[in-house]
């Protein structure tokens, strides 16, 4: 939804047009699931070619989660189209916000679990402790 955001904003510019605010809270809000999203799949795919699994699958686990709240206002989980010039679709569906605040007290552990499973996994630091280190 990050791309559809920057075409609207341009839009919006060339119009003069004022976004009512509870959109532009809500464009706020699906941008960060959408690079909560993507940063968790890049991290946890790095570890992954490096030859540590699990923290990707684990991610993408995740990522369902993150994806079903797209589809809850767009009914689309990989091509969303939610963001308009002027505004968003629609509303959002009940219960989301309580769902997507309950997603993010579980995945601040969630998160410590990758990064201990990436950063302390022995194969990650076989393959990346010590390479490319800079002296002065």
């Amino acid at each position: 939804m990050a791309q559809e955001h920057a075409h609207s904003s341009a839009v919006e510019r060339l119009l003069n047009c004022e976004v009512p605010f509870r959109a532009q809270y809500i464009r706020v809000l699906f941008r960060e699931i959408t690079r909560i999203s993507n940063h968790s799949l890049a991290l946890t795919t790095h570890a992954m070619d490096v030859g540590a699994s699990t923290p990707s699958l684990w991610a993408f686990e995740e990522r369902e989660k993150l994806l079903e709240f797209y589809e809850r206002v767009s009914r689309a989980r990989m091509h969303a189209s939610f963001i308009r010039p002027g505004g968003v679709a629609q509303d959002l569906p009940l219960g989301l916000c309580r769902d997507i605040d309950s997603f993010t007290q579980q995945f601040a552990s969630r998160i410590d679990e990758l990064e201990e499973m990436s950063t302390g996994n022995r194969i990650w630091k076989q393959r990346l402790v010590d390479i490319g280190t800079v002296t002065a």
